[in-house]
């Protein structure tokens, strides 16, 4: 299967959809929305030593989507570990645009590099101000 790599603040295509990053929040306490946002309200609260990386990103429905599922988005860090984050992408073209954060459980100033749904990369070094 081919890979796809994207850099930070570029879209990056994926069967159809066309992902941009828009930033990397730091947070405690953070809601638990599925993708596109929903109705569900759970939310999650950071451990001592921990804090949510939360990357924030826009999607794009293009002529080209079909529906099919799409997989959750893996964080990895600068030193290779790799995170999962609870929020899944439901019905990804049921909005033609939208923006979802996906938060990450990491340990207090770790530094992100990348996120990968399924076979795309996306670059976000650049966008982590920590």
């Amino acid at each position: 299967m081919a890979s796809v790599t994207g850099q930070a603040g570029k879209a990056t295509n994926y069967k159809g959809l066309e992902i941009t990053p828009v930033g990397v929040e730091r947070a405690q306490n953070v809601p638990l929305l599925d993708c596109p946002p929903g109705s569900n309200s759970q939310r999650g609260n950071a451990r001592g030593g921990e804090e949510f990386a939360v990357v924030m990103l826009a999607f794009k429905v293009t002529p080209a989507f079909k529906e099919t599922i799409v997989k959750k988005p893996v964080l990895t860090d600068a030193t290779g570990k790799v995170y999962n984050t609870s929020v899944a992408i439901i019905d990804a073209g049921s909005k033609p645009e939208y923006t979802c954060g996906f938060p990450f459980r990491v340990p207090a100033g770790t530094r992100v590099a990348s996120v990968q749904i399924d076979t795309a990369t996306i670059d976000l070094a650049s966008l982590d101000k920590k």
